[in-house]
C-alpha cells in the first residue's frame, strides 16, 4: 500500500466512520464544504495578502501560509458545522447519514488534495484510486447535495408536524 492511498482513505473514510459513532448530520458538513470551497475560490488570495501584511515583520514561508489559508478556510465552515452537529442524527436516518457522510468524505477529498503540500498531493494523486473519484466528481457533488436537499427536507416536515399537533 502506498503512502497516498493511505492519504485518501484517511481523508474519505474519517467522516464515514467518525459521523456514523458520533451521530454527525453530515448533509450541514457536506453543504459547509461547499461554502468552504466557495471561499477558497474567492478569498484565498485577499486572506493571504491580508495574513502577509499582518506580519511584515515575522518570516513567512509564502507557501505554507498559503496552505494553511486555504485549509482554513476551506475546513472552517465544516468543523463549526460538525461542532454543532454532534449527537443530531439517530435512528431511521443513520443509513441516508451514511450516504451523506460518504459524500463529505469524497467531495473533501476532491477539494482538500489539490491544497495540501505538493508531496502529499502529489503521492495521492498518482494513485488510481485517486483517478476513480476524478472520474465521479460530478455524481459526487450532485448525490452530496441531492441528500443535503432530502435532509433539510425532512427536518421541515418534521417542524410543520411539531406545529401542527401543538395548535390543536
Amino acid at each position: 500500500m502506498t503512502i497516498g492511498l493511505l492519504w485518501l482513505a484517511l481523508i474519505v473514510l474519517i467522516p464515514l466512520v467518525g459521523f456514523y459513532f458520533l451521530g454527525i448530520n453530515a448533509a450541514p458538513v457536506f453543504l459547509s464544504l461547499c461554502l468552504g470551497y466557495v471561499l477558497v475560490m474567492f478569498d484565498s488570495k485577499n486572506a493571504s495578502n491580508v495574513a502577509g501584511s499582518i506580519n511584515k515583520n515575522a518570516p513567512i514561508h509564502i507557501n505554507a501560509s498559503l496552505v494553511a489559508i486555504n485549509l482554513i478556510l476551506l475546513l472552517g465552515p465544516a468543523v463549526l458545522t460538525i461542532i454543532s452537529q454532534l449527537r443530531s442524527i439517530s435512528g431511521h436516518k443513520k443509513f441516508l447519514n451514511i450516504l451523506s457522510s460518504a459524500s463529505v468524505g469524497l467531495f473533501g477529498a476532491l477539494i482538500i488534495v489539490p491544497r495540501l503540500p505538493s508531496g502529499v498531493s502529489n503521492s495521492i494523486m498518482s494513485n488510481s484510486y485517486w483517478l476513480q473519484i476524478l472520474k465521479y466528481k460530478t455524481a459526487i457533488v450532485g448525490i452530496g447535495g441531492l441528500i443535503a436537499i432530502v435532509f433539510f427536507l425532512m427536518s421541515l416536515k418534521k417542524k410543520e408536524t411539531k406545529k401542527h399537533h401543538e395548535h390543536k
